[in-house]
């Protein structure tokens, strides 16, 4: 993993592997850290090679005063459009659509949604009830799954309650050890990157929860065809799911195993939250 300063301003790209075409997401707040950057640029890097995509996850993040953020996302992409690199950004904390020049926004998290769901349900078919921890991607995901045919459980505080699915992506981390003991449902389907940690991954063995990768259930958008989405998800989704030490670990392996047909190392550290 490389981090790559911007001499312009107080800004950085995370390059997990070098000297390909890469992409990722920008962010932009008060104070951006190298660290959870490098989680990001990691789990990018496993979904494109989880799609057999030769090309390195990315994470940007622009540390910035709110007054100074539309003028240094605009000298951050100055700056980066003069290296000799194929970086593709889209927008997360702090940056909009619009600061990335991406097309279609809202197609992108339908395609989003889409992709978890479908991970989901195939990793459980006969799944009836979910709940939702996902205040962006929420109102789409629940229509999505409305037209499924399963119930959504409306909740002040999703975690708390019994259903078949948990789709969470309010943030990295946000499912821990200690929370996985509380959990009453049989699969976690992430919405956004990062959010189990690794030793919840094994409490979620332990408890028969299956926890899903992420850079699985979120790659609809890199897919880009929705008649694609179904069809690759959902085969990927049944080869790691009775993986014996549970999907998301299968998950990781079976992107290694691509890995290693252009790499002479794989990276070190595989994508799951601290």
């Amino acid at each position: 993993m490389k981090i790559k300063k911007l001499e312009s301003i107080n800004a950085f790209v995370a390059v997990d592997l070098e000297d390909v075409p890469g992409r990722g997401i920008l962010r932009a707040a008060k104070k951006i850290l190298q660290g959870g950057a490098k989680d990001l640029a990691r789990s990018m890097t496993y979904g494109l090679a989880s799609l057999n995509l030769e090309e390195t996850g990315i994470s940007a993040g622009i540390s910035t005063t709110p007054e100074e953020k539309n003028e240094a996302i605009k000298t951050f992409f100055e700056e980066v459009s003069a290296w000799d690199t194929e970086f593709s950004l889209t927008a997360g904390l702090g940056v909009t659509p619009e600061d990335t020049n991406e097309d279609n926004p809202e197609e992108k998290l339908q395609l989003l949604a889409m992709g978890a769901v479908i991970s989901a349900l195939s990793a459980k078919p006969d799944a009836s009830t979910a709940v939702i921890d996902d205040k962006i991607l929420g109102s789409i995901l629940e229509k999505e799954l409305t037209d499924k045919g399963i119930e959504v459980i409306s909740s002040e505080n999703p975690i708390t309650e019994k259903a078949d699915i948990l789709f969470c992506g309010s943030k990295i981390g946000a499912i821990d050890h200690e929370t996985v003991e509380t959990l009453s449902f049989s699969v976690i389907a992430p919405t956004a990157a990062l959010p189990i940690t690794t030793r919840a991954v094994a409490v979620c063995k332990r408890k028969n929860i299956l926890a899903l990768p992420d850079f699985i259930t979120t790659a609809g958008p890199l897919i880009n065809d929705k008649n694609q989405i179904a069809e690759t998800l959902s085969s990927i989704i049944e080869e790691v799911i009775n993986h014996v030490d549970g999907p998301l670990i299968g998950a990781c392996e079976r992107a290694e195993v691509f890995l290693s047909t252009w790499q002479s190392e794989l990276p070190f550290g595989r994508p799951m939250a601290p």
